[in-house]
C-alpha cells in the first residue's frame, strides 16, 4: 500500500511538471495576445481616419470590412515579431490631428454629443436630442442605417425624438433586431425630414419633455446646438 502511493505521488508530480510549462507558456501567450490585440485595434482606428468618407465603407459589419483587414493584418505582424513596420504605422499616425482628415466633421459631431453628455442629470432628465434627417453627416455614420439612431442617445444619455431612420437600405439587414418590431408593431416611424420650432416644441410636449437640443449645422457647415425652450 505504501508503495502504491509513492508511486501514485511520484506520478502527479511527473504529470504536473509536465504540464505546468504548458500553462505558463499558454498564459503568457494569452497575456501576449491581448496586448497585440490591444496595440493591432488602436493602430487600425487611427488608421480610419485616412480611409475612405463613403458610407458603404463604415459599419461594424460588412461596412468595417477594411478596418478588420487592418486590424488582422497588425495583429500578424505583431504575432510574427515583424515590429518594424507596426513601429513605421504608429510614427505616422502618431500625431493624427482628426480635424484634418477626411473625419472631421463626424469628429466634430462626436465632441458636440460627448460635451452635451455633460450637462447634470437634472437638466437631461427634462431635455431630449433631436437630429433632422437633412442632417447626412450623423444618419449617414453607418452603413447600416438602423445604427445611427443608438449613436447619439448612447454618447449624451437623451432621449430623442424622431428618431427613427428613415433610409431602409442597409448593410446590416436585421431590420426587427434590438427593438425594431416593437415600434413597428405600435406603428411608430420617421415622420418628418426636418421640424421647427413649433413642431420640435409640439413633439416635446407631447412626450413630456420642456426643452429639446436640436443638432444640426450652420451655413459654413459648422456642426452646431440649437436649444428650444418649450415650456412645462
Amino acid at each position: 500500500m505504501v508503495n502504491l502511493s509513492l508511486k501514485t505521488i511520484v506520478i502527479k508530480k511527473l504529470m504536473l511538471y509536465a504540464f505546468l510549462p504548458v500553462f505558463i507558456l499558454s498564459a503568457l501567450w494569452n497575456s501576449y495576445y491581448s496586448i497585440i490585440s490591444f496595440i493591432a485595434t488602436n493602430l487600425s482606428v487611427r488608421e480610419s481616419f485616412y480611409f475612405t468618407n463613403d458610407v458603404n465603407n463604415k459599419g461594424t459589419h460588412l461596412g468595417g470590412d477594411k478596418y478588420r483587414l487592418m486590424t488582422r493584418q497588425h495583429k500578424y505582424e505583431l504575432a510574427t515579431f515583424n515590429y518594424s513596420n507596426v513601429l513605421n504605422s504608429y510614427k505616422k499616425l502618431n500625431n493624427i490631428d482628426p480635424l484634418k482628415s477626411n473625419f472631421s466633421r463626424e469628429y466634430q459631431l462626436i465632441i458636440l454629443l460627448y460635451n452635451i453628455g455633460k450637462l447634470s442629470h437634472s437638466y437631461k432628465r427634462e431635455t431630449a436630442l433631436y437630429i433632422p434627417k437633412t442632417l447626412d453627416i450623423y444618419w449617414d455614420l453607418s452603413c447600416d442605417s438602423h445604427m445611427p439612431p443608438f449613436v447619439a442617445p448612447a454618447i449624451t444619455n437623451l432621449a430623442m425624438i424622431e428618431g427613427m431612420p428613415l433610409r431602409m437600405n442597409s448593410c446590416y439587414s436585421h431590420f426587427k433586431d434590438y427593438g425594431y418590431s416593437t415600434y413597428r408593431i405600435r406603428g411608430i416611424k420617421a415622420k418628418w425630414i426636418e421640424m421647427d420650432n413649433e413642431k420640435i416644441c409640439q413633439k416635446a410636449k407631447q412626450v413630456g419633455f420642456k426643452r429639446i437640443i436640436e443638432i444640426n449645422e450652420n451655413k459654413m457647415g459648422e456642426i452646431i446646438s440649437i436649444y428650444h425652450e418649450c415650456g412645462g
